[in-house]
């Protein structure tokens, strides 16, 4: 039964179910219970799903980077697999259609034939690749937006949210270099070479910890909004750039990505504690 969990990705589940559950209690829709628990299991069925079929792509590469995943380890075959990605995949879409039309559609047109083609086509390209996962987790916003009839609230989450996953999409790149390049899988690294990625991702942090406090320069957020942002985003991100600009190594660049994944938890209770109303 482990392997039919683990392949699941439990705590990329639980990431994704508190941010649902965040969003929705920052749109203040926490009352409407059945709308809630639709969007949590869509949400966790359709990533579910996203996560097996990046693993039977990712097979080969796993086989380096990840031996101990569930289909290199042998303890599922990619038949299994596809199987249990399909049963999935149907169960998400069926759950949004209980949630709203636009729910719907970003589950079902938009999010899992994306999901497809990522795995597919894109997670070994060069940028395009990190685009389309940042873009997937925006999404993952304006979809809790669409079940409550309120899109436009959750533009500036979905905005944080994208920008703060590109960086670690292309910091998680930087360490799995050497698995990629026995695949020769052309990501933005093995294309550009470490040293000019490394800028881009310093000049993308240097970006963003100016770009995060526009919401509050507006007005859409309070202070409250800005000293979390200042000290549980802004300052631990000029401390990781600092020490990614002293030591780049698959160690840092593992500490750094591991910190992007979690601190995007720090941003959204900036979000909601800090509303202007």
């Amino acid at each position: 039964m482990l392997p039919w969990i683990t392949i699941l990705r439990p705590l990329n589940l639980l990431q994704a179910t508190l941010a649902v559950v965040l969003t929705t209690a920052f749109l203040g829709e926490m009352e409407q219970v059945h709308n809630l628990v639709l969007l949590v299991l869509s949400v966790i069925t359709i990533n579910a799903g996203g996560n097996i079929i990046n693993d039977i792509y990712d097979l080969k590469i796993d086989r380096i980077n990840r031996p101990d995943r569930p289909l290199p380890s042998g303890a599922m075959s990619v038949a299994q697999a596809r199987i249990y990605l399909i049963f999935l995949f149907a169960a998400g879409i069926l759950l949004s259609w209980f949630i709203s039309v636009e729910a719907f559609i970003i589950a079902g047109p938009i999010s899992i034939p994306t999901l497809i083609a990522y795995s597919a086509c894109f997670k070994r390209q060069p940028l395009i690749g990190n685009l389309i996962v940042s873009f997937m987790l925006g999404l993952a916003f304006v979809y809790v937006g669409a079940a409550f009839g309120n899109i436009q609230a959750t533009l500036v989450m979905a905005a944080l949210a994208f920008g703060f996953t590109l960086i670690r999409e292309i910091v998680k790149d930087l360490e799995d270099m050497e698995g990629d390049s026995r695949v020769e899988a052309r990501t933005l690294p093995l294309v550009w070479g470490e040293a000019k990625t490394l800028n881009l991702v310093l000049l993308l942090m240097a970006a963003f910890v100016i770009l995060d406090l526009l919401p509050y320069a507006l007005g859409v957020y309070n202070q409250v909004y800005l000293w979390m942002v200042l000290l549980g985003i802004n300052l631990p991100l000029l401390v990781f750039a600092f020490i990614l600009w002293k030591q780049p190594d698959k160690k840092n660049y593992f500490r750094v990505q591991l910190f992007l994944k979690l601190d995007i938890f720090v941003g959204l209770a900036a979000l909601y504690f800090g509303q202007t109303i």
